[in-house]
């Protein structure tokens, strides 16, 4: 590992489901270049990734090769295939049952994705971390933002990305806890509490013009998105530098076939802003 002396600073990785393992692909060119942050703040993806960065000493392998067979699926065909077209649309139809009826598709492998996470962060609590890691979550209720600095792992990640609609909101004391995304998906105010010198934020957000919209459910979607990355672009403002992964083509926050394209993507941002982080880091 590539050590060097450098200014102290904090990584916001925000949610945006597989994209976010382009966080995982950051952190990884990072330390090729001597750079190792001093904490971690995580909201969604950004809490799975973070957590394991501080927790599984072979933390980059074990997210890019985790095991997503059990994962929710795209329930929206590319494909012009007829068949492929009423398998889609079926999938909807079972998901939207599966909302109304209970929390939401993602249930039926929920003990598969605990177990995931459970993996990931080595069973151990968020204060047993190389570094500080803290996870967002929102309250379900009141509407807060929760965070989680200590205690299990596992259970915090969970509650900071259990997307409403698909897994289940997680019960903690008085809370009911689901995706951090949807109270603050850039939380750098608490980046800037920890006392770091400078403030780094991940986003993989994604916008792209024209997207496919011939449904409720994919109109429902496309505006939550739209809500999420201009939340997401106010709130990076106060970040000193934002890493933005120039992925190639549009990807679903379920499609994670591209898990591995989605690490290399976090890689190439890094390689992208290198004059900028040398400029940021490694002043005096």
């Amino acid at each position: 590992m590539n050590n060097k002396s450098h200014r102290s600073f904090a990584l916001v990785l925000a949610g945006g489901g597989v994209r976010g393992l382009a966080h995982a692909g950051v952190l990884r060119a990072l330390a090729h270049y001597g750079w190792h942050p001093a904490a971690i703040v995580g909201v969604s993806m950004g809490a799975i990734v973070g957590a394991t960065y501080a927790l599984n000493p072979h933390w980059y392998r074990a997210l890019v090769d985790m095991d997503t067979t059990t994962f929710p699926r795209p329930t929206v065909a590319k494909s012009r295939d007829l068949r492929e077209r009423v398998r889609a649309l079926l999938a909807s139809e079972r998901a939207m049952r599966d909302m109304i009826l209970g929390w939401g598709v993602g249930s039926r492998s929920l003990k598969q994705g605990e177990a995931l996470l459970q993996r990931l962060t080595c069973g151990r609590r968020l204060e047993q971390g190389r570094i500080p890691v803290l996870t967002v979550a929102a309250d379900l209720w009141s509407g807060d933002r929760v965070v989680f600095r200590e205690g299990d792992a596992a259970e915090a990640v969970y509650a900071s990305s259990a997307l409403p609609g698909i897994l289940p909101p997680l019960r903690h004391g008085d809370y009911l806890l689901a995706d951090g995304a949807y109270v603050d998906n850039a939380p750098v105010d608490l980046a800037r509490e920890l006392g770091v010198d400078c403030v780094i934020g991940v986003d993989p957000s994604q916008m792209h013009g024209h997207a496919e919209i011939r449904n409720g459910l994919q109109a429902m979607f496309r505006a939550m998105e739209i809500c999420h990355y201009s939340h997401s672009q106010l709130r990076f403002r106060k970040a000193d530098l934002v890493l933005r992964p120039p992925y190639p083509f549009a990807i679903d926050v379920l499609d994670f076939r591209h898990q591995r394209l989605c690490a290399a993507v976090g890689i190439h941002a890094v390689r992208q802003r290198h004059a900028e982080l040398v400029e940021l880091l490694d002043k005096a």
